[in-house]
């Protein structure tokens, strides 16, 4: 599992002091990253949102990067999975079982934007 946006991985360093001083730090960061993508490349980096996501032990953290990996599907403006997604599906669904606010809300949200019923 090989993360290749530096980006990504840095908006976790010290997150809780960013937040502190930045009540919209996941939005503002996450947007500072998406922003300018086009559908091809929004699409093309849910792999990277994947990765991150089956590495974090965080509920509020696999939360943001949930609405993150929503937010590059709209902006991919479609619903098709992404093979990395299916492929992993199975695990990132037990890995995000064991997080309440992330398994009840978000994760639910992107199974509905997915058409996922399992």
């Amino acid at each position: 599992m090989i993360i290749t946006d530096k980006k990504l991985t840095e908006v976790y360093d010290n997150w809780q002091d960013k937040l502190d001083a930045d009540e919209w730090y996941f939005s503002n960061v996450f947007e500072s990253i998406s922003g300018n993508m086009s559908s091809d490349t929004a699409f093309n980096y849910i792999p990277e949102d994947i990765y991150i996501l089956l590495e974090l032990d965080e509920d509020y953290l696999i939360y943001e990067t949930l609405y993150f990996l929503i937010d590059l599907y709209r902006i991919a403006n479609t619903s098709e999975i992404h093979p990395k997604l299916e492929e992993n599906w199975d695990a990132l669904r037990q890995h995000i079982k064991m997080y309440k606010d992330s398994y009840s809300t978000p994760y639910q949200e992107l199974k509905r934007l997915l058409r996922i019923s399992k």
